[in-house]
């Protein structure tokens, strides 16, 4: 199954967070574990990208920096991160065309949130300065170190490969405020905070979270993806 990966951007958030949000290897070893074959989408929105959409059976949309809150009609709060305009432009386009052409999307961290922005929905855009400090998010800790807890709210594809409890890492400070119309949350940590969504009507639009790249016991996540991808929709 050949899978694309939407291009990283610069980080400049110290070594550690460049390690788990600006590096593509973690990904890349994830999907080929699971027998993908990979190609990097260049990094631009263009009138050639949706050709090249259609030649592919599955989209993963990886973690990095925050998404500009002018997507969702937002000014920017003095907590928020780097943004990359850029990023923005590819990542967006590429979640709406999946998302309207049935093609296997997986989306993890920052994937979450483009999926969540591209269809129509809100982020908040420091969950600390926001309200939210009962539950650490942007965890301390290095791999392989869990964060929290979350609990399945819903059946998902998720529900095949773990426990309606279970824990995960957390890198983030920015996560899902609104939801966009179709998105459905299907799984949520301790504080209320989304952690996984699915798209109704698709064949497998997935959000996470958290970073299951960096656990190879949630390698699981990404066979989900290659499975869905064997199996293509109409476009």
């Amino acid at each position: 199954m050949l899978i694309g990966v939407t291009p990283q951007s610069r980080n400049t958030e110290g070594l550690f967070r460049t390690k788990i949000w600006g590096l593509l290897e973690p990904y890349l070893r994830a999907l080929e574990s699971q027998g993908a074959s990979i190609v990097i989408l260049p990094p631009q929105a263009d009138d050639k990208l949706p050709g090249l959409l259609g030649k592919l059976d599955g989209i993963l949309l990886p973690g990095g920096v925050d998404v500009d809150p002018a997507h969702f009609g937002e000014e920017p709060i003095p907590e928020m991160g780097e943004v990359s305009l850029k990023r923005d432009a590819i990542e967006l386009f590429v979640a709406r065309y999946t998302a309207q052409h049935g093609i296997p999307t997986l989306g993890i961290c920052r994937g979450i949130q483009v999926m969540n922005v591209a269809l129509g929905g809100s982020l908040y855009q420091d969950l600390p300065a926001q309200g939210f400090r009962t539950v650490q998010h942007s965890q301390k800790s290095e791999p392989p170190a869990l964060g929290h807890s979350l609990e399945q709210t819903e059946p998902s594809p998720l529900s095949r490969l773990f426990e309606p409890c279970f824990r995960v890492n957390s890198y983030h400070h920015q996560a899902i405020k609104d939801l966009a119309p179709g998105l459905r949350a299907v799984a949520v940590a301790p504080d209320g905070i989304v952690e996984a969504v699915v798209l109704e009507g698709h064949p497998f639009y997935l959000g996470v979270q958290w970073h299951p790249e960096l656990l190879p016991e949630q390698w699981g996540i990404f066979r989900l993806l290659l499975e869905a991808a064997a199996h293509p929709a109409v476009r």
